[in-house]
């Protein structure tokens, strides 16, 4: 039976895709940094300025700096108290494999359960973000609104993609997810769906076509909400 392409958003519509890379394999979105306005520095305690006003500082004092930086961006949330992230979210197995995926079986973030990803009798937008994306930040909480607003009516999965599991709890726990995620470390979901970078969307038929396919970053409630009564031809109360 032939199905219909589902539509690219952002991608074909907007022209290229803006990117934002994060590491060497983090594709998203940028910005161009604003110029930063230079300003007298106050010479530390203990510095001595050399030419050019630069602070010297001795090399105990700056082997002590690099260990600060370093611990600080090494440690997970937590890890110093020794806690670990206690969000738990079940998912429900889907019944209907979604369309470029077939039967793929992921584990549930939320307590490890192995779960097919599909749909399970009503319109399904599966959401990929990761605790390293930038934009996933910015959208996670317009996901949660649209899930509260509409998951009665539409099942909301997440999809953290390229993530370790306790950093990706700590990114649901620190957003307040109340809907599902699958975990997906070799970022099975992306590359079936053809999902360039992340954050991606993707607007599933209880059939398991894809709809509607959201590449470009910058999702609301709102325009979730607008593109899922499109897609899947609903009214959304």
């Amino acid at each position: 039976m032939h199905r219909p392409q589902a539509r690219v958003r952002g991608l074909l519509d907007r022209g290229p895709v803006p990117l934002l890379r994060r590491g060497p394999h983090r594709p998203g979105r940028g910005r161009e940094a604003p110029a930063r306005r230079q300003h007298p520095r106050p010479a530390a305690p203990g510095g001595r300025r050399g030419r050019g006003g630069r602070v010297r500082r001795a090399p105990a004092a700056l082997a002590a700096i690099a260990l600060a930086a370093l611990a600080a961006c090494t440690e997970d949330p937590g890890t110093e108290a020794g806690a670990e992230p206690t969000w738990s979210v079940a998912c429900s197995a889907g019944s209907t494999p979604v369309e470029g995926l077939g039967e793929l079986e992921l584990d549930c973030l939320g307590d490890e359960a192995s779960t097919s990803v599909g749909t399970g009798g009503k319109p399904l937008v599966l959401v990929l973000w990761a605790s390293w994306c930038i934009p996933c930040q910015d959208e996670a909480p317009e996901v949660q609104a649209f899930f509260e607003a509409h998951g009665d009516q539409v099942d909301v999965l997440g999809v953290d993609t390229a993530d370790t599991r306790e950093r990706g709890r700590w990114f649901a726990e620190e957003f307040a997810m109340t809907y599902p995620s699958a975990f997906d470390p070799d970022e099975a979901v992306r590359t079936g769906l053809g999902v360039p970078g992340l954050p991606g969307v993707a607007f599933v038929a209880p059939d398991g076509t894809v709809a509607e396919l959201v590449v470009e970053p910058g999702v609301t409630a709102e325009s979730l909400a607008a593109t899922a009564e499109a897609a899947f031809g609903l009214e959304l109360g």
